[in-house]
């Protein structure tokens, strides 16, 4: 009786675990459709119709779409991809690429990328470089941007009008026109200051004063265009253009102090456009403006940023993920989220009727934006940002210091991370 109670055991034991195996099966294969797990950076980039489109026209693939903030995506995904858990796409920030790749994982996606363009150009030749750039390593796609955006200036026009201003070309001309605007009712700019962002602002003034940075992805910080850009920071500090406690702003407390009226001035991302044109209206109150240029380089460069949606290396239908690729990228699906969020790499939504409509300002952006570079980044970009953000720091607690030190000091710190 103890000898068949015992075979019973076993068999139901091999059942149960015959039925977990199962279990594990259907997470990629749910009622044979092929699984793609997506994790978005923010809710404002998962399309209106949550794939209602996608899942009629792909009715052998099932997308389950959830929110992990841009902010803890990497770390989150790297945990869950040494456990194996992890989402066949991540929507991360593009400066973390290059670690991820060293890291191994994210899949070479550059074979599907062909065959996209090869066999179907109509809708690939839609879509801009800096889709796949912005997703790339060393020559090799692992991803795919759907939405850039840039940071560009933003300015008060009634302020201007108001002192006989023109919306200035240089930052020699914006340090003026700050020095006229400033006054017991409103600081002349605004600027995030602070440790709470990495330094993305920072950053993109120094490419739009023709800062370059090394083959290895490291900013040339003492240079003309470093030093000119922690003199900038020294002069605002210095002078009061600035208020004092933007020292420890977040990017909250800078447009908070350009909506209401408390700042004339400052660089703002694209995707905020819409939120300043729910309080002002663009053209009347406010205007914006490509970011100006270092006196005497003649035509600067602009950044880009992104957040680009890459593919984990343990992905088991690369295809399917290439079709929600497409589904992200179809005009009709991403001219929604473009409208109300952040720009698109497909060009045909940019120069749409219903975009310009939408965002009134971006008929003054379109060369720029076409011809923006992106970030350049390094192995170690966590590092480099940390020591970017002491740079700004160092600037605004010492607006006396000489430059040149701060910049020398500090690109020592930078290059010690090629070795």
């Amino acid at each position: 009786m103890k000898k068949a109670c015992s075979v019973l055991l076993f068999i139901f034991v091999i059942g149960l675990l015959s039925a977990c195996g199962d279990s594990e099966g259907s997470s990629s294969d749910a009622d044979g459709q092929k699984v793609v797990e997506v994790w978005f950076g923010r809710e404002d980039f998962i399309p209106e119709d949550n794939f209602e489109k996608f899942h009629e026209e792909h009715p052998d693939i099932k997308v389950e779409a959830d929110v992990v903030p841009l902010e803890q995506a990497v770390s989150d995904f790297m945990r869950n991809h040494s456990a194996g858990n992890e989402p066949d796409i991540v929507q991360v920030f593009h400066d973390n690429v290059g670690t991820m790749v060293n890291q191994n994982a994210l899949m070479d996606i550059s074979e599907y990328v062909s065959q996209w363009e090869d066999n179907e150009p109509d809708t690939f030749n839609k879509i801009l470089s800096q889709a796949w750039d912005i997703a790339s390593w060393e020559d090799k796609v692992y991803g795919m941007g759907v939405h850039v955006g840039p940071y560009w200036h933003v300015y008060r026009k009634d302020l201007f009008e108001e002192a006989g201003l023109e919306i200035p070309e240089t930052y020699d001309q914006l340090l003026d026109a700050a020095r006229e605007l400033d006054t017991d009712e409103h600081e002349g700019y605004a600027l995030v200051g602070g440790r709470e962002h990495p330094a993305w602002w920072f950053s993109s003034l120094f490419v739009s004063m023709d800062g370059e940075y090394t083959d290895t992805g490291l900013p040339v910080i003492d240079s003309e265009a470093g030093h000119y850009l922690i003199e900038f920071y020294q002069t605002l500090m210095r002078e009061e253009l600035i208020d004092p406690s933007a020292i420890s702003w977040s990017s909250g407390e800078m447009r908070g102090a350009f909506i209401g009226g408390n700042a004339a001035m400052a660089p703002i991302g694209d995707n905020i456009f819409p939120l300043i044109q729910e309080e002002m209206n663009y053209g009347e109150e406010w205007t914006a403006a490509p970011q100006p240029a270092r006196p005497g380089v003649g035509d600067n460069t602009h950044e880009i940023w992104g957040w680009p949606m890459m593919v984990s290396s343990n992905a088991e239908h690369p295809e399917a993920v290439m079709e929600v690729f497409k589904y992200l990228s179809d005009t009709e699906i991403v001219s929604e989220v473009a409208q109300r969020y952040q720009p698109t790499t497909n060009s045909e939504v940019m120069s749409s009727d219903e975009y310009q409509e939408a965002k009134p300002w971006a008929a003054d952006f379109e060369e720029e934006f076409a011809n923006t570079i992106i970030m350049p980044s390094h192995v170690k970009q966590g590092e480099v940002m940390n020591i970017l953000i002491d740079i700004q720091q160092e600037a605004l607690q010492n607006p006396d210091k000489n430059p040149a030190d701060i910049a020398a000091e500090f690109q020592t710190e930078l290059n010690a991370l090629d070795n």
